[in-house]
């Protein structure tokens, strides 16, 4: 089998593990029940900007363990792998599962559109902030591969929660200052070489933050970071060898 024609088993295998994934599976129909909660309890557009900064946590959660089991597991020795057919394989999980992420965004994004359309209460703008959410969606996907290659289970996800987790404490100290970081992070200005420096390592972290309105600027980072982190993949493939 020419290493072109792996792509469609890459989407199959990667759609079964996904599907196996109590997690995960938790995760798709419960954000659409709590999307529909807060539409009711509060409006449509409370719902949407909910949607809209949380999404890309749904590519994060798909990316959990991509490929640090799959090295040590013996499954990538089979047949199909052979040839070196197992690089293409790895390598193109990053499409397959952004595609299935991204599709079910695109899927719940349409239900609060159409719902958003019939009470006359749509942004427009909001499809922008689709896009820059897919955007930190992917990088998700890129980084967690390749934290991957390193860790194996789902110990790739939880470093980037915790590396966010250990931000918010930081932000949350920066609110004892009068001119603290957060203050400009809420304008969306940034003043000094400092505080564009910080914004541009915090929207590295906390990649959502893109799909704000004041904050679209962060999106070169993450558009970097994205790239930084494929490289990293393919350079990581080209050495890989399985064990035996």
């Amino acid at each position: 089998m020419p290493a072109e024609n792996v792509f469609p088993l890459t989407v199959r295998l990667a759609g079964r593990k996904l599907c196996s994934s109590g997690f995960t599976m938790a995760v798709v129909a419960g954000l659409p029940a709590f999307l529909v909660f807060l539409g009711l309890r509060d409006s449509q557009a409370t719902a949407m900007r909910f949607f809209l900064f949380f999404f890309p946590y749904v590519f994060l959660v798909a990316s959990q363990d991509m490929v640090g089991t799959e090295l040590h597991g013996g499954g990538l020795e089979n047949v199909l792998f052979l040839g070196g057919r197992f690089r293409t394989y790895l390598w193109q999980k990053n499409l397959a599962l952004a595609g299935a992420a991204g599709a079910y965004a695109a899927g719940v994004f349409m239900i609060l559109a159409v719902w958003g359309l019939a009470r006359g209460a749509f942004d427009p703008f909001s499809v922008v902030q689709l896009g820059l959410g897919f955007l930190a969606g992917v990088y998700y996907v890129a980084v967690a591969g390749a934290l991957s290659y390193g860790l194996k289970a789902g110990s790739n996800v939880v470093v980037i929660l915790l590396v966010q987790a250990a931000a918010v404490i930081g932000l949350i100290f920066s609110t004892t200052s009068r001119t603290g970081f957060i203050d400009h992070l809420a304008a969306g200005r940034f003043s000094g070489l400092k505080s564009r420096l910080l914004f541009f390592g915090l929207a590295s972290v906390f990649p959502n933050l893109i799909v704000s309105r004041r904050l679209i600027h962060g999106g070169l980072v993450v558009l970097a970071g994205l790239g930084l982190a494929l490289f990293f993949q393919k350079a990581r493939l080209r050495r890989l060898e399985l064990r035996r």
